[in-house]
């Protein structure tokens, strides 16, 4: 019975489906594996945060699961059978939950776990448990529990994977009637008009939505665009039955719509609500009594006023009779298998809603591979064997498809190929990398440039050990060599790491992320490992095509596995970095604290450690100093300085002092160490990150707006270090920087540094970035001047233009870059003024650098730049390591690997009295190589070889490359699905291609212009010599000589086509020159040339048009029949060389059509899916052209270059319509957590913030990119309005200590005053909208007032001590008050947004 995949996947509503998909039956004495998403587990309804469920799907059982993160959350699983078992995943945060059995005694259970595992771990057992079941059917209900395991850290959810159940039934159910219909799910669609399936139109027009199971059949749903422009919107369907339903939500921004039934209308479903709630699941039209034969459903808006609206779909159900299969699918076509081996090949058929789909399963050799329900086994044989299985429907026998099986006995041990090094391999894939097959790597490098490779080595069912990979040397067709030593071969090492952004609850895996070490390495059983490849390619290499073997061998394999390497290197020099300017931000504090062995104990998961005395030592920069050189060999030279302390909120695992003390002297003057300052910035200087004499590089101090307001500085007067906080412009604020900006820009003066030094910021908002920049405009030097400034910011609309152009350099987040003409427009503009404008990725962005991309994707982000227009690209971290780097990785803000681009060495490796290396990564060579990459389309941009209309076509690729769209998983970044994901990598293979066409032109491959022979030159040197004895001062003649005599006097670098021209064009003016000598001269340089045609010419012409060739060929015999004629006039002769050397020089300077072959190959595989019609037209129309001068023997040079260019600029012209959504999405998100704790928050701050959100969920179907930007805008502005309200602990605090003083010895007055201050401020504690200044400031005054309490005039006996009682006790007062200081700061800090993401 075949799997029904299309059935279990899309149509989960249709009762032949009831029956669970995922349910494993099991041989007698085995048990049922019942998966977590089974319809026979009932969970309670919510998310996991609110009372119910969170779910993530997997390929196996163990993989996919459910989790809840609520108490009371419940689980209720029906069996059948007399010993249940429930699996999942034990971690340190998993707290306990009962289970009991048909409503008897609950049974306690512990989720928790010391380290995270898999989802294999039992949970529960009804046997353990001593429970006796009879064999019938039960009930489990599990109960998540508020209490965890002593040891369990921040306890909050458990997860459910599967469950197993003992002594049931172990046959499969039987199959339920058909019940006369199939409901077809709004995700089963299709662009080719297959049947039973939904076509939308216009493709890019249509969004899908998913997860919302308790909204949506299947929890899916389709809607299209709204707006003007959006009333042509439709989708259609083929089917084959008597009836139709169509299921829909009404809404009242949804659209109503028109039913066309084989274009004849068939009626109005109505959608749009004029007022009201959202109404799901609604049957909205319905047809019946059709013939059982195939139709056409089109369903389009209904004209009038709803036709600007949305149009959505949730469900279609056919009415129809049973039907077999038309056509069977395998979900492979060629499988290859080791001896022994076995694999399941899934077959599917169509139309997928088939009700007999049975298939018969046959194998063309069962003595080599067996076949039983598509699952194939793999005989022991000695030789490679190769057979056909067939998968044949069994109710009509034409029906079938089959698939090739190759069993190979040389992969019983091992395999090894060539990998994708742009894409992330991980070792959970092994069923699939075990079988891969592709023996070929083909590069094309630069002289002076660096490719990467990866080969993929996986073993079978035992241990390999000495597992070797090494290079031969390569050499190209003029035998020069590319020696073995340029190939750099390394292992990836793997890093545990959780998949998630902030979330414990998502799963850890094992990523291969870092380039660790060489030599030998044994590989266990059923293990995949990944060598790297670094290619350097010298700038002295011979310019040509190498090629060479990569051996991949081990002491178990009686052959080593050879891989074939073919690496073009193009005549041209790669650039040298600066091309793009690159800015990663440095964190010397982590990699100190790291090589220190700092933070083994966190505390709230970071740590504070601190070893002073060892920051900016020469041990320190010992550390770093292999890391900072290579960061200036890639083109960084953007330093950044801690000028406050945690200038970002400690959002680092490793805390981020500042490199400047500051100071608050007892006279209420300021003073500034620079000590680490200057030994950090003269280090950078060492390094050459830095130039300040020749104004190279930035140096970039953050933050004049930290992320809390927050200064921390030395109190003289207290002795204490004093942390306060004050609003951006606030007088307060103003009294601490500008005193710091004076003597930061002396001090910067005298260190020669001015030109080059930056106040920075970091995302903050408008309302804090314009008080920053005045602040720093308004303190000059004695000329005038103030610092540069720098910004992250999120501001690119014109609108912004007045303030964002005196900012010196600014960098705008991916997620902020979706209009991308407005960047290029914004960036343009900035470079006319001399501004700089870069583009920054960091968590929640995608494409991004995690340790979870793609290598690929960090390739892409440099690529980017060029479609944005930026001057490059930043990155927030390079170096933020996290305590255990080669271990698990995993931190509470980001995504795991966003902190860092290269790993620190293993500790104990570290000798800090030298230079320390380090570890590079797959997504940093990636990286660096989209950095030489885009300097190469740079260069021929900028190149004078370069004609504007090769310019223009280089352009029409690199600087219009697609963005992928994203989704989150586990709170991370990630592919929307899998051809988003091939985008990125297709998208930047399509630049380098463009480059390095257009490079091969310039440089005249060596493929192309083969170098001139010895016999050649010595013709045209005979032919110069001639020409040179007639004496002649023709301009033509002395022109056609010293083009002959430059290419003899370079005649290393002459090409063949270059001599043959030169000789004919002599030949010719030498003829020319003739025309009163004699005819016996003439006929003897016709002669001459017809020998030197027929010698150098005819040989050579493997790769020219053959009617070209004949007519050359046609001339010769013509020439020679002049030369013959003993009666043929000197102007015949002069006549016949002019002819000659006409179709000779043609004949050579006609291109091979290889590579309009090539692009029209390419262009015919281009699907019209998701393309504008009008642009697929004209793609369509190019390739017919090209087809015609492909096909055309006589087509001209320039006609075969026009078609490729004619063509090229189709395929680039192709548009899509893709809308961006993700910051809208992330606006919301946060803008709903702090919706979620609203009573956080001052009112008015975050009044009508609600309905901002609800507006900004209705802009995610906009219609343009400007009304989602213009969504995203307002919310933005929005969240940045909030602000939690004051912390009034400190002011409790300080009135209970007030009135707990015995104030019966101090004057009326003064307590008077005491108590009035008393009372003024216990008013603020009814005001929700009194800021935190205005507390801090009230504690203060009661400070102030208790200090200023005067004794009373009372007179004591003379003692013989001066003074009185009530000053004692004043002085005491004024001692005990002195800590609530400390009180205020804390305060302060514990009043800041409790809400805080990396980079909000």
């Amino acid at each position: 019975m075949i799997k029904r995949i299309m059935k279990g996947l899309l149509a989960v509503c249709c009762a032949l489906t009831m029956v669970s998909i995922q349910g494993v039956y099991a041989a007698e004495g085995e048990p049922v594996i019942i998966d977590d998403t089974d319809e026979r587990f009932v969970y309670s309804e919510g998310d996991a945060n609110h009372g119910g469920w969170g779910s993530a799907d997997g390929s196996d059982p163990a993989a996919s699961e459910h989790w809840s993160n609520t108490p009371g959350a419940t689980l209720e699983i029906s069996f059948e059978g007399n010993v249940l078992e429930i699996y999942g995943i034990k971690a340190p945060n998993h707290l306990m939950f009962t289970v009991s059995i048909d409503g008897g005694e609950a049974v306690e259970c512990d989720g928790y776990g010391p380290s995270r595992t898999d989802g294999n771990q039992l949970l529960y057992s009804s046997e353990d448990a001593g429970i006796e079941l009879e064999n019938t059917a039960h009930t489990a209900l599990l109960t998540v529990l508020d209490q965890s395991n002593e040891a369990a850290v921040n306890a909050q959810g458990i997860s459910i994977t599967y469950a197993k159940v003992y002594g049931g039934e172990v046959s499969e159910p039987e199959e339920p009637e058909f019940p006369g219909y199939s409901d077809v799910d709004d995700a089963t669609s299709t662009s080719s008009g297959e049947l039973f399936k939904i076509q939308y139109e216009p493709a890019a027009e249509w969004n899908a939505e998913s997860g919302y199971s308790n909204l949506f059949l299947n929890g899916t749903d389709h809607y299209s665009t709204s707006g003007e422009g959006s009333e042509g919107q439709y989708y259609t369907m083929k089917f084959i039955g008597t009836g139709i339903e169509i299921y829909a939500s009404k809404n009242t921004a949804h659209a109503d719509f028109d039913v066309y039934i084989d274009d004849e209308f068939a009626g109005t479903g109505e959608a749009n609500l004029e007022s009201g709630n959202t109404q799901h699941q609604q049957l909205l039209f319905k047809a019946e009594g059709l013939d059982n034969a195939e139709h056409t459903l089109r369903v389009e808006k209904t004209p009038g006023d709803t036709a600007t609206k949305a149009m959505q779909i949730d469900m279609i159900r056919v009415y129809h009779e049973e039907m077999a299969p038309t056509s069977i699918t395998l979900d492979r076509s060629e499988v290859t298998m080791i001896p022994g081996g076995s694999t399941t090949l899934n077959a599917s058929v169509e139309p997928w809603v088939a009700t007999n789909d049975d298939i018969i399963w046959t194998s063309s050799n069962d003595a080599v591979v067996s076949v039983e329900d598509g699952v194939l086994t793999a005989a022991e044989v000695e030789t490679k064997e190769t057979v056909i299985i067939t998968a044949m429907a069994a109710a009509d026998e034409s029906v079938y498809a089959q698939a090739t099986i190759t069993v190979d006995p040389s992969l019983a041990v091992m395999n090894a190929y060539v990998g994708n090094e742009k894409l992330l391999d991980i070792a959970e894939d092994y069923d699939e990398l075990a079988v891969g097959s592709d023996p070929t790597y083909e590069g094309t490098a630069w002289r002076g440039d660096q490719l990467n490779s990866k080969v993929v080595v996986a073993t079978m069912g035992r241990d390999v050990t000495n597992v070797q990979v090494t290079a031969s040397d390569f050499t190209n067709e003029q035998g020069a060599v590319l020696s073995a030593d340029n190939f750099d071969i390394k292992w990836l090492k793997e890093i545990d790491a959780n998949i998630g952004r902030g979330n414990s609850s998502a799963p850890v895996k094992e990523f291969p992320d870092m380039i660790h070490k060489g030599g030998a390495k044994d590989i266990a059983a059923n293990d995949v490992q990944f060598a790297w490849i670094k290619i350097n390619v010298p700038e002295e290499t011979q310019a040509g095509t190498y090629t060479g073997t990569i051996t991949v061998s081990a002491d178990e394999l009686s052959e080593p596995f050879v891989l074939r390497y073919t690496i073009e290197v193009i005549d041209l020099v790669q650039p040298e970095a600066g091309a793009t300017d690159i800015q990663i931000w440095q964190h010397p504090f982590s990699v100190a604290n790291y090589y220190l062995g700092l933070g083994s104990e966190p505390t709230g998961g970071i740590s504070y450690d601190l070893a002073e005395d060892f920051y900016f030592t020469e041990e320190h920069f010992n550390l770093m100093r292999a890391s900072m050189e290579e960061y200036v060999e890639m083109g960084g030279h953007d330093a950044v300085a801690n000028i406050v302390e945690e200038a970002w909120n400690h959002q680092s695992y490793y805390s981020d002092p500042s490199m400047v003390k500051w100071t608050k002297k007892a006279d209420g003057s300021w003073e500034f160490d620079y000590t680490w300052y200057d030994a950090w910035i003269e280090f950078m200087i060492e390094c050459g990150v830095l130039d300040p004499e020749n104004g190279i590089g930035q140096i970039k101090c953050y933050s004049i707006v930290p992320w809390n307001n927050q200064i921390a500085y030395y109190d003289e007067a207290s002795g204490e270090t004093v942390r306060e906080s004050h609003s951006p412009g606030s007088d307060s604020w103003k009294a601490m920087w500008e005193p710091f900006l004076e003597d930061f820009i002396q001090h910067s003066k005298e260190k020669g540094w001015f030109e080059i030094t930056y106040i920075s910021m970091d995302e903050r908002g408008l309302s804090e970035l314009e008080p920053a920049v005045e602040m720093i405009e308004s303190v000059t030097d004695e000329e005038g001047n103030h610092f540069k400034i720098s910004s992250a910011l999120n501001y690119a609309a014109p609108e912004y233009y007045d303030f964002t152009d005196r900012i010196d350099d600014i960098s705008i987040n991916l997620g902020n870059a979706s209009n991308v003409e407005q960047m290029k427009e914004l960036s343009e503009h900035r470079r006319e003024l001399g501004l700089n404008t870069t583009f920054y990725t960091c968590t929640g962005d995608y494409p991004s650098n995690f340790t979870i991309s793609d290598p690929g994707d960090n390739y892409w982000d440099v690529w980017y730049t060029m479609t944005l227009g930026t001057d490059g690209y930043m990155r927030w971290a390079w170096d933020n390591f996290v305590y255990d780097m080669h271990g698990d990785i995993t931190y509470r803000y980001w995504e795991p690997g966003d902190g860092w681009f290269f790993y620190p060495l293993e500790r104990e490796e570290a000798d800090m009295s030298e230079t320390v290396g380090f570890y590079s990564t797959p997504r940093y060579e990636l990286f660096k190589q989209g950095v030489r990459d885009v300097a190469k389309a740079k260069y021929l941009l900028e190149s004078e070889d370069v004609s504007e209309e090769q310019k223009e076509e280089l352009r029409s690729v690199v600087e219009n490359l697609s963005r992928p769209s994203g989704t989150t998983s586990y709170g991370s970044r990630v592919p929307a699905n899998e051809e988003q994901r091939m985008l990125v990598h297709s998208e930047t293979e399509r630049a380098l291609e463009a480059t390095n066409a257009l490079a091969r032109e310039v440089a005249g491959s060596a493929s192309e212009e083969e170098p001139a022979s010895e016999a050649a030159l010595q013709a045209l040197q005979a032919m110069v010599e001639k020409a040179v004895a007639l004496g002649s001062d023709d301009a033509v003649l002395q022109a056609a000589i010293e083009t002959a005599q430059a290419l003899l006097a370079d005649a290393e670098n002459a090409t063949s086509t270059a001599v043959v021209s030169a000789l004919l064009n002599l030949s010719e003016a030498m003829a020319d020159l003739n025309t009163g000598g004699s005819s016996d001269k003439l006929r003897e340089d016709l002669k001459a040339t017809i020998d030197y045609i027929n010698a150098y010419v005819l040989t050579n012409v493997d790769n020219v048009r053959p009617a070209k060739v004949t007519e050359l060929k046609t001339a010769v015999a013509e020439a020679y029949q002049v030369y013959m004629n003993e009666d043929a006039t000197a102007d015949e002769i002069r006549t016949a060389i002019r002819t000659l050397s006409e179709k000779a020089q043609e004949l050579w300077l006609i291109v091979s059509k290889a590579e309009l072959n090539a692009l029209i190959e390419s262009a015919e595989a281009i699907s019209a899916d998701g393309y504008t019609d009008l642009t697929y037209r004209a793609l369509q129309a190019a390739i017919t052209a090209a087809k015609s001068a492909a096909a055309n023997d006589n087509a001209t040079t320039s006609e075969v270059t026009q078609a490729i260019t004619d063509l090229a600029s189709a395929i680039a012209g192709l548009e899509t319509i893709t809308l961006d959504t993700s910051a809208l999405e992330h606006e919301i998100e946060l803008a709903e957590a702090i919706l979620a704790n609203i009573d956080d928050y001052v009112p008015s701050t975050v009044e009508g913030l609600q309905e901002k959100v609800d507006a900004a969920k209705a802009a995610l179907s906009a219609a343009t990119q400007e009304e989602i930007d213009a969504a995203t805008k307002t919310l933005r502005e929005a969240r940045l309005t909030a602000r939690t309200k004051a912390d009034v602990s400190a002011l409790e605090e300080i009135i209970a200590y007030a009135n707990s003083l015995d104030l019966s010895g101090y004057s009326r007055a003064s307590v008077l005053a005491l108590n009035q201050t008393i009372a003024q401020s216990k008013l603020l504690f009814g005001d929700e909208e009194v800021s935190q200044e205005t507390v801090n400031a009230a504690v203060e005054d009661i400070q102030n007032a208790i200090d200023a309490l005067e004794p009373a005039s009372v007179t004591t006996p003379d003692n013989g001590n001066s003074g009185t009682t009530a000053g004692s006790t004043n002085t005491a007062v004024a001692t005990q008050t002195g800590m609530m200081l400390a009180l205020l700061a804390a305060a302060g800090a514990a009043a800041a947004i409790a809400y805080r993401r990396k980079r909000s």
